[in-house]
């Protein structure tokens, strides 16, 4: 072959359709949709419920009491989920994560109509585990995953189909307690259709792809290291994770991040009539859904350094929930006067609803953009895993406390938001830090962390071109 040889652009297909949906089956797309997909069916639809404040039920004190049982589980359990990924097979530890979602809304349905209360600490316990193995290995496979030039889009995409259940839940929810005009629990009807979505879960995990067996566009690998890694060494990695300062730095920001949940859910459950509830969540998931989308394509943009997106976005993120929590505190003043009960006619009930959509504006961001500044940090799926775990375990540290300041009853909802902003605050000087250190990458370069190919180019496509001395056709 000459040295002079032209290879052009063009790409021939080869392959009948069982090939071609073989290769989008193990494509970095399809993953990015189904794991979407299964977020959808296990937190999306516990998100959905809490969206309607305290689980859909009437008083929030007795589930903010076994929420605290869920994420004191996952503090700990979260790093050990990360390590037994790493020494066994990260998508296992997913499949594990999707099997415990239902007896916790199972035991929110007995509760609704059957007074039943061990139940629900039973389901808080299984969702614990549960959501502890889920959330850190869908965060491993979500940022792990897709080529560098997709990763914020592909993030974007994941926690986005988590909405699009979001939304047809509250749809769903919606429609059953369309006639529930004062405050009270939900429809029992919705925890059956609910339950029935998110037994869904399981098939679907069972089709994520191992990492070896993943097809990138570029045809590289995610770096996920040569050997499975012992228990003893994955707590050793995972310290030697804690210990990087950039990292540590971040721990408030996860604390924080679910922090305001509480207070959000107790807000609608004490001031909003059950459609009132019901139509703030819906809107919510679809402010939710947009925003997911629109960070991700942001943060993938290619006119902008990375280190200048990081900067930006993080500035964003400050603005957003400051204004939020300023609006916040204005109207929480307002209504503790008064206590009313907003239905969707109510005068007021659009500025009520209005703020809790807008803190949806700063809360996914926040979600977004915490898992791709990790991503920027790291490239090897196991680090990931770990670095994700992290994160993970510090939303649930936060979220703990802050659900068992919502489970006292003697704390006021103007306690509950102080601290949740205080909080917040707290950690905008470490997060800032961190954020400071992303540092910048060529965009039109290959990815750097991926492993090449073991078996060379992608079964899918040859490249053709045409021997500049010769004008023989080559193939490659």
């Amino acid at each position: 072959m000459s040295e002079n040889a032209v290879f052009e652009p063009t790409v021939i297909h080869r392959g009948g359709v069982l090939q071609r949906f073989h290769l989008f089956y193990r494509s970095t797309l399809y993953q990015a949709i189904v794991l979407g997909f299964i977020s959808f069916t296990q937190p999306g639809i516990w998100t959905a419920l809490n969206y309607l404040g305290a689980g859909g039920l009437a008083s929030p004190f007795f589930v903010n009491a076994a929420n605290v049982i869920t994420f004191a589980i996952m503090v700990f359990f979260s790093p050990i989920s990360a390590i037994l990924g790493n020494r066994l097979n990260i998508k296992w530890i997913l499949v594990f994560g999707t099997l415990g979602f239902a007896p916790y809304s199972a035991a929110l349905y007995c509760n609704s109509v059957y007074g039943t209360e061990w139940f629900l600490l039973f389901g808080a316990v299984t969702c614990g585990f549960s959501a502890a193995a889920l959330w850190t290995s869908e965060a491993a496979i979500g940022v792990g995953y897709p080529e560098l030039k997709n990763r914020g889009f592909y993030i974007a995409i994941w926690l986005s189909l988590n909405k699009i259940g979001q939304i047809i839940a509250n749809s769903i929810q919606l429609g059953l307690n369309a006639q529930a005009d004062q405050q009270g629990s939900i429809s029992p009807n919705t925890y059956l259709v609910l339950i029935a979505l998110q037994c869904l879960g399981l098939p679907l995990s069972l089709t994520i792809a191992e990492p070896k067996k993943l097809i990138r566009s570029d045809g590289t690998k995610p770096l996920i290291g040569s050997r499975r890694t012992p228990i003893k060494q994955g707590f050793k990695d995972f310290w030697s994770v804690i210990k990087r300062k950039e990292i540590f730095m971040l721990v408030p920001i996860f604390i924080t991040a679910q922090w305001a949940q509480t207070y959000e859910g107790n807000y609608l459950v004490t001031y909003f009539s059950v459609r009132g509830r019901a139509l703030a969540g819906f809107i919510a998931s679809i402010v939710s859904f947009v925003v997911d989308i629109l960070l991700g394509i942001l943060l993938d943009n290619k006119y902008l350094r990375r280190s200048v997106t990081a900067k930006a976005s993080w500035i964003f993120i400050f603005v957003a929930y400051t204004a939020t929590w300023i609006y916040h505190f204005i109207l929480q003043a307002d209504l503790s006067r008064t206590t009313p009960s907003l239905d969707i006619n109510s005068h007021g009930f659009g500025r009520a609803a209005g703020v809790y959509i807008l803190y949806r504006v700063g809360y996914e961001s926040t979600n977004v953009w915490m898992y791709w500044v990790l991503g920027t940090l790291d490239a090897d799926i196991k680090t990931l895993a770990l670095s994700t775990s992290l994160l993970r375990a510090g939303e649930s540290f936060g979220s703990a406390f802050s659900y068992g300041v919502g489970a006292s009853k003697s704390a006021t909802l103007m306690t509950n938001l102080i601290v949740a902003a205080v909080v917040f605050w707290a950690s905008v000087p470490s997060t800032t830090f961190s954020a400071w250190k992303v540092e910048d990458v060529d965009h039109d370069a290959r990815d750097a962390e991926g492993e090449a190919s073991p078996t060379g180019p992608s079964v899918e496509s040859v490249k053709i071109g045409v021997d500049a001395d010769t004008k023989e056709c080559i193939i490659r």
